[in-house]
Parts: C-alpha cells; sequence; structure tokens
C-alpha cells in the first residue's frame, strides 16, 4: 500500500509546520534590543566637570598650571607684583608683537577679568625704575600708549622653573614654584630671582659658547640643579600661587613671594 493511501503512516511522518512569521519578528525585535541595553550598559559615559577635574592627580594639575602661568605670561608677576596685574596684561598683548606701542583696554580688562577674576582699574602704569610713567593710559581712546625710556625691561621670564609643593587647600590649589633667573645686565649670577640678589649659582660654571656666543649651558643647569633639588629647594626666592576654578578654568586669586630662608 503506498504511504498517501495509508492513514497510519501519515500520521506518523508528519511534515513540519511552516514557523509563525509573528514569532520570529518578536524574536528579532527581542534581540535586537537586548543588544542595545547591553551596549548601553557597558559604555562610560565621558563628562568633564569640575569633580573630575578635582580628582586630577597633583601632578597632572601641577603640569597644567606650570602651563597656565607660562602662556599667560604670570612670571612677570615676580617683576611687578600682584599689584600690577595690568602691567602682565599689556606684556601678554605685546608678546611677539613687534614696535607693540598701543594696547587696547578691552584687552587688558577681558585678561584680567578671565585670568585674575578681577574687575580692572585704569590709570597710569610707572615705570619700575620710577623715572615717570611708562605707560599713560588714554581714557577717551580707551588704550595705552607706551612712552619711551632709555633703559631695558624687567627680566620677566625665568630660564628654569621646579615644582616645589602643590596641595588642596579647601577647594583651591596652592602652587609653590622654584625659579632660576639669569640677566647678565643685572648680575654674573643665576639667582632665584629676577633681580639678581638671590644668588644660586655663578653663571660662569655654566657657560658655553653658542652660535651667538656664550651662553648657559641648560643641560648641564638643568641636572644639576634636579640632582641637588633636595638640598636647595627652599635656598632664595620661592612663588607661591593660589588658584581656583571659575566656569570651568583656572583663576588666580592669589600670589606672594617667599623670601629665602
Amino acid at each position: 500500500m503506498d504511504y498517501e493511501e495509508n492513514p497510519m503512516l501519515q500520521n506518523l511522518v508528519k511534515k513540519p509546520k511552516k514557523p509563525n512569521k509573528l514569532i520570529t519578528i518578536m524574536g528579532a525585535i527581542i534581540l535586537v534590543c537586548l543588544v542595545i541595553i547591553l551596549i548601553l550598559a557597558l559604555r562610560k559615559p565621558e563628562v568633564i566637570n569640575t569633580e573630575t577635574l578635582r580628582k586630577q592627580s597633583l601632578d597632572d594639575v601641577a603640569l597644567e598650571l606650570e602651563y597656565f602661568i607660562d602662556v599667560n605670561g604670570l612670571d612677570a608677576l615676580d617683576s611687578y607684583g600682584f599689584e600690577n596685574v595690568n602691567r602682565v596684561a599689556i606684556d601678554n598683548a605685546c608678546n611677539g608683537v613687534y614696535n607693540c606701542t598701543e594696547i587696547s583696554g578691552e584687552y587688558v580688562e577681558k585678561f584680567v577679568a578671565d585670568i585674575f577674576d578681577k574687575k580692572v582699574i585704569f590709570s597710569n602704569i610707572n615705570c619700575e625704575l620710577n623715572d615717570g610713567a611708562l605707560y599713560t593710559y588714554d581714557a577717551n581712546e580707551n588704550k595705552y600708549i607706551l612712552n619711551k625710556h632709555n633703559h631695558n625691561g624687567m627680566n620677566t621670564k625665568p630660564i628654569y622653573t621646579k615644582v616645589n609643593s602643590i596641595k588642596r587647600k579647601d577647594n583651591k590649589i596652592e602652587l609653590v614654584l622654584n625659579k632660576l633667573y639669569y640677566n647678565p645686565l643685572l648680575s654674573n649670577n643665576i639667582t632665584s630671582d629676577p633681580l639678581g640678589i638671590n644668588v644660586i649659582y655663578d653663571s660662569k660654571d655654566y657657560m658655553h659658547t653658542t652660535e651667538d656666543g656664550e651662553d648657559i649651558d641648560m643641560t648641564k643647569l638643568e641636572a644639576n640643579y634636579e640632582n641637588n633639588f633636595d638640598e636647595l629647594k627652599n635656598t632664595g626666592t620661592r612663588y607661591k600661587y593660589i588658584f581656583s576654578e571659575k566656569n570651568g578654568h583656572y583663576v588666580l586669586e592669589d600670589y606672594d613671594v617667599i623670601e629665602k630662608e
């Protein structure tokens, strides 16, 4: 008897049922949802905020603050003092500018607000050698005008900077720096201050010949200073900065010169 004519054989060997399309679609949707949930669960959001910055290592913060000081010309405070932030702003505006004789008041005002979180007070800026106004402020034009003086300006850039200490204090950051200055017009010594007063080394021990003449051998100087830093870290002048954060960036709230011990 053939298969088609035998009901018993037909019951024993049944044709497979076709899968329900709706069940297949629902299963696919569920699988996709599970994959998306898994991806979202494993993915860490990149949120950069004050809390994240606050948890940075102090070494990383020190590097950021050293860069902040350098790029904004804040070493000039060593020469001008914290009461002369307008002069620091002018130096920053004139950095790399040839024949910089006029500086807009808007630039000074914005710089002082951004870097020091202060409201600018416009007035003439006297020369550090007390021979009259170096910059005259023109209120009508809202700009500073340079007056010619027959002498060189102050040395506002150290040749080497080293972190003495850094710590968090009351949601602020206290950074103390050691610096080495060299200005042959003021002194034959390498000093810890821009005026050439507090001697660290005799420059003659670190001179070498270059294409432009005699200059400091920075490789030798840096190596010697680093190797002996534990002995020198509290020698000479040091510079203390108090930073806080405002609107996602640093501001310099206070600055002080620590005299030699």
